[in-house]
């Protein structure tokens, strides 16, 4: 049996609250201290989906570099940069455009292949006997095409990770149709990946699994860490807003403002925000029974216990910069085209909300442990996938903090790579 450790974990999104309940029953003893509380942030207002290897492929690809002044000009794209903001991000923008050669990219799309390989079997893990069960799908995700010309623009990569070994299975219109009878006709192909989840409330889920965390022992302390005391190679002390914690072992797990968390012991992550929207019409029940992807208006839809979801896009404009919610509205008026005889006239209100996706520059995690620390592990910067890899990357970092080998390759997601 492994040594057993106090750990303190940074962070109670899907993220923490995984690696919590992972830790936990591997003897640990477990404390989750969080500013906001659990589910507050990013694991509130997602699509819900839970990649399989589908979920491979990182966003840098080669060419992109062109796009950039569309990104600046244009505020409908789905993915946009704010002018004031681009000083800042030029470090990580330099980064991002390196992850976009072709070999980067193959390379780093078979190091997620193999992580995302066992996301639904850790969730089933996880969640089997709980409450959470119940708010998991298990029928599959779908990427849809509205051309010809889209789903031809996409062969390279479903190729190559069908050569991988991934999943998938092509649907024309009509038995896209069959499928989802909700769906407008004008869709003309869809990738079904059968393999991967969903959930009908990533908040619900996210809290039931920290509800569960706490049924098991694990505490939940509410408070901001402003800063730590270190020395000698490890962490010793958190400053907290609600007073000073010892440290025995810790985990960064702070979603978007991990580098922040990062700082505090010296150490310069290039982790960025993407910023994603979604609109929810509450009380609209389309009949959607898994979620889709379109793949080239880049949004999500997912039919929801409150209602149906249109949820996406990418804006870079850093952590603290105040919403635009054109940006929801942009999602809502392409995803509602999606369906056949979309009618909102039953939403009995219609929300909107704004999330921070944390990002490395190559879209891959930073999953190990803290260069120059022996007692500090990472495991942020999912990007879009933190839903999906967080149960799963919260397995392997308590096999690593109970000093197990996690039978994966880490290298790719070490945390100084930048």
């Amino acid at each position: 049996m492994a040594d057993q450790h106090h750990v303190t974990i940074i962070g109670a999104g899907i993220v923490g609250v995984c690696a919590g309940l992972a830790l936990l029953r591997d003897g640990h003893d477990v404390t989750i201290v969080d500013r906001d509380g659990v589910a507050e942030n990013c694991s509130f207002g997602n699509a819900g989906v839970i990649c399989q290897t589908d979920g491979s492929m990182p966003l840098p690809y080669p060419g992109i570099l062109r796009d950039v002044p569309k990104m600046l000009m244009d505020r409908r794209r789905y993915l946009t940069i704010r002018w004031g903001y681009m000083p800042s991000l030029l470090p990580w923008m330099l980064a991002f455009l390196k992850s976009a050669n072709a070999e980067v990219r193959e390379s780093n799309a078979r190091a997620m292949y193999a992580l995302l390989d066992g996301t639904v079997s850790s969730y089933e893990a996880l969640t089997k006997g709980t409450p959470g069960e119940r708010l998991i799908r298990k029928n599959g995700t779908l990427v849809i095409y509205k051309t010809d010309e889209g789903y031809e623009g996409g062969a390279d990569d479903r190729a190559f990770l069908e050569n991988l070994g991934a999943n998938s299975q092509h649907l024309a219109s009509e038995e896209l149709r069959q499928m989802e009878p909700c769906l407008s006709p004008d869709l003309r192909h869809a990738t079904y990946f059968p393999e991967s989840y969903s959930t009908t409330n990533p908040y619900k889920l996210t809290c039931a699994i920290g509800d569960q965390f706490v049924a098991e022992g694990g505490k939940i302390e509410l408070a901001e860490v402003t800063g730590m005391r270190h020395g000698a190679g490890r962490v010793s002390e958190l400053e907290t807003t609600a007073g000073d914690r010892k440290v025995d072992r810790l985990l960064v797990a702070a979603g978007a403002w991990s580098h922040r968390v990062a700082a505090m012991m010296g150490l310069k992550v290039l982790l960025d925000t993407e910023r994603g929207y979604h609109t929810v019409l509450h009380g609209v029940d389309t009949g959607l029974t898994r979620p889709l992807i379109h793949a080239e208006d880049h949004y999500g839809l997912n039919q929801m216990d409150e209602g149906v979801r249109f949820a996406g896009t990418v804006e870079l404009a850093g952590v603290d910069a105040a919403p635009n919610y054109d940006r929801a509205d942009i999602v809502y008026e392409k995803g509602r085209t999606a369906f056949r005889d979309f009618d909102p006239s039953g939403a009995t209100k219609v929300t909107k909300w704004m999330g921070r996706r944390p990002t490395m520059p190559d879209y891959l995690p930073a999953l190990g442990p803290a260069s120059g620390f022996s007692n500090v592990w990472f495991d942020f910067g999912h990007q879009h996938l933190g839903l999906s890899l967080a149960a799963r990357s919260g397995m392997v970092v308590s096999d690593l903090i109970s000093g197990r080998d996690p039978g994966l390759d880490l290298h790719a997601f070490r945390p100084e790579r930048f």
